[in-house]
C-alpha cells in the first residue's frame, strides 16, 4: 500500500456546512476513498461514530 497517497477533498466546506456535524452523530462515508471528508468529518466529533465505506 502506498502511504504517501493524498486526496484533495472536493467541495470540502460545501459538505461540512450541508452535514451540520453533531459531536455525538452518527455518519458514513459511503465513498471514503483518500478520506479527506472522513477526516475533517473525524476531527470534528467527540463521542460520535464515523464509519467508512
Amino acid at each position: 500500500m502506498d502511504n504517501n497517497f493524498y486526496h484533495l477533498p472536493v467541495l470540502l466546506e460545501e459538505v461540512l456546512t450541508g452535514l451540520d456535524i453533531k459531536p455525538d452523530g452518527v455518519y458514513i462515508d459511503g465513498t471514503c476513498g483518500g478520506g479527506g471528508h472522513s477526516d475533517q468529518i473525524a476531527k470534528r466529533l467527540s463521542g460520535g461514530t464515523l464509519v467508512g465505506i
